[in-house]
C-alpha cells in the first residue's frame, strides 16, 4: 500500500500555511484597498478601486470558502498521515517478528491487489 500512497507531511503544511496567509490577504483586500482613498491622488484611480472591490465581493467570498476547503483537506492530510504514521510505528515492534504469512490457495491476479 505504501507503494500506492505517499505524501509529503512538510509539503502539505507548508502549501498549507501558504494558502492561509492567501486567504489572510484576500480577506483584507477590501479594507487594504479602502485605505488608499486620499492617498492615490486620483479621483478616478480610487473610483477604479471601490469599483473593483465592489464587484469582486463575491467572487473573493467563493475563493475565500474554496481556499478554507483546501486547508482543512490539507490539515487532515498531514493529521491522518501523522496518526497513520504513529499507529504502524507503535504496531511494528522490531523487538518481536511479525508471523509468516501463510500460503492461499488465491488466484495470482486477485492477490496482485
Amino acid at each position: 500500500m505504501a507503494g500506492l500512497f505517499a505524501a509529503d507531511v512538510g509539503v502539505a503544511r507548508q502549501l498549507s500555511s501558504d494558502l492561509s496567509s492567501i486567504r489572510t490577504s484576500l480577506t483584507s483586500l477590501g479594507t487594504d484597498l479602502s485605505g488608499m482613498h486620499g492617498q492615490t491622488g486620483s479621483s478616478e484611480v480610487e473610483a477604479a478601486l471601490d469599483r473593483f472591490v465592489r464587484n469582486s465581493s463575491d467572487s473573493r467570498g467563493n475563493l475565500d470558502k474554496l481556499l478554507e476547503r483546501a486547508i482543512g483537506l490539507l490539515n487532515g492530510l498531514v493529521d491522518g498521515t501523522d496518526a497513520v504514521d504513529t499507529a504502524l510505528a507503535q504496531g511494528l515492534d522490531p523487538l518481536v517478528p511479525s508471523p509468516s504469512p501463510s500460503p492461499t490457495s488465491a488466484p495470482a491476479s486477485a492477490t496482485a491487489l
